[in-house]
């Protein structure tokens, strides 16, 4: 049972190829590029950049301004192709329309404020009182209709589109419905009737 093996047993079970197995080899088939080099082949694929700060700069400043202008360009052509982040999707042009599909007293809040506000440079007591009174109204009032509004919003983003689009459509909402309509970006493009704007 606990016999030792013969010689004959000892050869037979020695593997008749003696050649060692490879290594197996971890490299990629080609060195690692230095800093240098990859940084340069960063810049070929970004483009040529200006070498002096000023000019690289200037080109950060030039590039800036020409998407604003291309954005401003697109709100009022009615481009949504370059429309700022904040107004692109499905879920902010259903906000746009359900603000401007009627007549809403928070359009009348910052002609208010602004009409109480210059009678405060009138300098006459009795004006300034009501005057100061007035703002102090509109601006309870604009902050009720605006929460009202904000939930009324919400509420029909999550039955159309869902929770994960209702973020930030309260307060879009209420930032586009104190905006008298002619200053309103992107334009609206139905009626206060709730009717498609015939251009």
């Amino acid at each position: 049972m606990f016999r030792r093996n013969s010689p004959k047993q000892v050869a037979d079970a020695t593997p008749t190829d003696s050649t060692p197995a490879a290594p197996a080899s971890n490299s990629k088939g080609r060195p690692t590029p230095s800093r240098k080099d990859a940084e340069a082949a960063r810049k070929m694929r970004l483009g040529a950049l200006p070498t002096d700060p000023k000019e690289a700069k200037k080109a950060g400043r030039d590039a800036q301004r020409a998407s604003y202008d291309r954005s401003r360009q697109a709100l009022k052509a009615g481009d949504e192709r370059y429309y700022p982040a904040r107004d692109q999707g499905a879920a902010r042009a259903f906000v746009r329309d359900y603000v401007d599909g009627r007549i809403r007293l928070l359009e009348l809040l910052m002609p208010l404020v602004i009409l109480c506000w210059a009678t405060l440079l009138l300098r006459n007591t009795s004006i300034y009182i009501y005057s100061s009174f007035g703002m102090e109204f509109v601006v309870v009032i604009g902050v009720v209709l605006g929460v009202w509004l904000s939930v009324r919003v919400k509420r029909a983003v999550r039955a159309e589109f869902g929770e994960d689009q209702v973020r930030g459509s309260g307060f879009y909402a209420f930032s586009r419905a104190v905006m008298p309509r002619p200053l309103r970006q992107p334009k609206p493009r139905i009626t206060f009737r709730g009717e498609p704007k015939i251009r």
